[in-house]
């Protein structure tokens, strides 16, 4: 009987059996007692386990040596956090199991068939049932075997216990007789140990503990500690600082793998995209020499900027949802055919030439589903509060950018509508193109490219109309997607064309040009 054996609903057995056989041997402390408890219990408890033996005795003894091998793994608070180990008998002693029997013809032959226990999984057990002041005894102590502190400590992180996490590792670093044998083998403890810090959000606990550590521990531990602190100014968008941090971390350890991913992630942090996929390519080549000085996470970011920086910065900043939402929306402008929706022109009273346009009716079906898409649910607002509403919108949210990204490979007819195509024209301008300059030119002039087509098809649909007042709705969105047009043309180089622009969009709205001079070159 081998742990390898075991399939998934015996192994859920035995966690659920491990849990409840811990706390009682913590809560007692009692070798007999437990040994009892056991022999009495297992069979019941671990039905799967015990169906595969033979007859009532094996049973018997199988439990009887499982019982004897958990209680010697366990370390005991009242020891000093060291197992009491029950000896094994002598072959000719009699049975501890009750049998009558010498040892040798009971449960001698079933010790060699107990599975053996999992050192870290038996700590873990043991710290997740000791109360949080004998999990700071337990700390204090000293007895957990330091490559195992620093994994206990993040798994209970993992897991929304930082209290816990952080009484366990925390003497490693307040004990001024440990610090000076620390080194970069607790590097996971010190990570844990900061980490639990921020998670129960003790920051002036945590600035004091950092200044002590950076002139107590050895370089190459100090690194680490550096190291978060660089993810820490980060996450906090202080980047001068977090800059400041990695070189200290490269003083105190040059060779540390940490400092590729954590340089490629500060470049991407301040939008250098073009930088970051070239130092990218750097530290991949450097880590496929050696793939083991890289964590796998470190490595997948490297490989992910090194082939793709333009798509991998929009995921760093934007998260993969909304990322695959702009590539799929590139993609659908590609293949876009010419607007199929022509929209009409209604006469302005008392000015000739002048016209409204006017979408068809399919046009605003679409347009409803696309403002409950991009605005999400209309909230019920006093009319004093809608100016305050509008403020506060943020299309780039993950939650909304991906509702509205995935609703337009759904109802691609919207991309018809000159207030859509305006509505998203200003979100990526608005999402900063001197940080995403690669949207420009896919992403952004086929936008602008669709409403301007838009435009001219509804004009030549209407010869006799050459104006489009701004103040007529919705030519304002109509006349801003020309604006916006004009001025990327200058930008990208295509003076000719900016001028032309500006030409039509003087015909089109001769007083709104005037008004929009300062925004056009």
């Amino acid at each position: 009987m081998t742990e390898e054996t075991f399939d998934d609903e015996t192994l859920e057995e035995l966690e659920i059996f491990f849990r409840e056989a811990i706390a009682r041997i913590l809560e007692r402390e009692d070798g007999e007692a437990f040994l009892a408890w056991v022999r009495r219990e297992a069979a019941g408890r671990l039905p799967r386990l015990f169906e595969r033996l033979p007859d009532e005795a094996a049973r018997r003894s199988s439990a009887s040596e499982l019982g004897r091998a958990l209680w010697n793994s366990v370390p005991l608070p009242g020891n000093g956090f060291r197992p009491r180990p029950v000896a094994e008998p002598e072959r000719n002693d009699p049975c501890p199991c009750g049998s009558g029997l010498k040892y040798k013809k009971c449960c001698a032959p079933w010790a060699a068939e107990v599975p053996s226990f999992d050192p870290e999984g038996i700590w873990r057990l043991v710290v997740e049932a000791l109360p949080l002041e004998q999990v700071e005894a337990l700390g204090q102590s000293g007895r957990v075997p330091r490559h195992l502190v620093g994994d206990l400590a993040t798994s209970f992180l993992d897991d929304g216990d930082p209290e816990r996490a952080l009484a366990l590792v925390q003497p490693m670093f307040e004990r001024s007789d440990r610090l000076d044998r620390l080194d970069e083998r607790d590097a996971t403890a010190l990570n844990a140990f900061l980490e639990a810090h921020d998670n129960l959000d003790l920051l002036e606990e945590k600035a004091l503990v950092v200044e002590r550590l950076t002139k107590t521990l050895k370089p190459a531990l100090r690194a680490v500690l550096w190291e978060n602190q660089v993810r820490a100014h980060a996450v906090e968008g202080e980047l001068d600082e977090a800059w400041t941090a990695l070189e200290k971390a490269r003083q105190d350890d040059p060779e540390s793998p940490a400092l590729g991913p954590l340089e490629v992630s500060l470049l991407m942090s301040e939008g250098r995209t073009a930088e970051a996929g070239e130092r990218a390519r750097f530290f991949r080549e450097r880590f496929r020499r050696d793939p083991g000085m890289v964590t796998e996470a470190g490595m997948e970011l490297l490989d992910k900027v090194a082939t793709d920086p333009e798509a991998a910065q929009l995921e760093f900043s934007l998260g993969e949802e909304v990322k695959d939402g702009i590539l799929r929306l590139q993609e659908l402008l590609a293949r876009l055919e010419a607007p199929a929706a022509t929209y009409g022109i209604q006469p302005v009273d008392g000015d000739p030439g002048a016209g409204r346009l006017v979408p068809p009716a399919s046009l605003r079906q679409a347009e409803e589903g696309w403002d409950q898409a991009f605005f999400g649910a209309a909230p019920e607002l006093d009319s004093g509060d809608e100016e305050e509403d509008d403020d506060e919108l943020d299309p780039w949210s993950e939650e909304d950018a991906a509702r509205w990204l995935a609703f337009l490979p759904d109802v691609p007819a919207v991309l018809d509508s000159v207030e859509v195509l305006e509505d998203i024209a200003h979100s990526v301008s608005e999402l900063g193109l001197d940080r995403y300059p690669f949207l420009d030119r896919p992403l952004l002039k086929p936008i602008l490219d669709r409403g301007l087509a838009v435009v001219r098809q509804a004009l030549a649909a209407h010869p006799g109309t050459t104006r489009l007042p701004e103040d007529a709705e919705p030519n304002g969105s109509a006349l801003a997607l020309i604006v916006a047009a004009a001025v990327q043309a200058d930008r990208l180089g295509e003076p000719d064309r900016g001028r032309e622009l500006r030409e039509w969009l003087d015909v089109l709205d001769p007083m709104g040009a005037e008004e929009a001079g300062a925004d056009l070159p």
